[in-house]
């Protein structure tokens, strides 16, 4: 948390006056922010795993936690912002990586064969 403190002298809303500003301004990294949304849904899915212990059907976990973030999105507003939240991060950094590989494999004919060797890894596991 950043504590800063100025000073002014001049017109303020049309007034002309002087005195003192304080304010106090709350930075998170995006990393932080991440961990503690991820953290939150890593909870929720804990909490899943305890309330159905016997599940093993990939299909039903599917629905199971389709439901319960509904549950989430209608009775917890700000739970439900942070599971938005979180997959907006978890987007944004797909996309940064595709635009680093992307910028690498232009500048490097090795990139440009790791990504080729990566995809084809892919490709097998499907």
């Amino acid at each position: 948390m950043a504590d800063v403190k100025q000073n002014f002298h001049g017109p303020v809303g049309g007034v002309t006056g002087k005195g003192d500003i304080h304010v106090t301004q709350t930075n998170q990294t995006t990393e932080q922010n991440f961990d503690v949304l991820f953290s939150d849904f890593k909870q929720f899915l804990a909490d899943l795993q305890t309330k159905y212990p016997t599940l093993n059907d990939e299909v039903a976990v599917t629905q199971i936690i389709d439901v319960e973030a509904k549950l989430i999105e209608a009775k917890d507003q700000k739970r439900w912002q942070n599971f938005l939240n979180l997959k907006r991060l978890w987007n944004g950094g797909k996309k940064a990586a595709i635009k680093v590989g992307e910028h690498f494999t232009e500048q490097n004919l090795w990139g440009k064969g790791a990504i080729a060797f990566l995809e084809g890894v892919s490709e097998d596991t499907k």
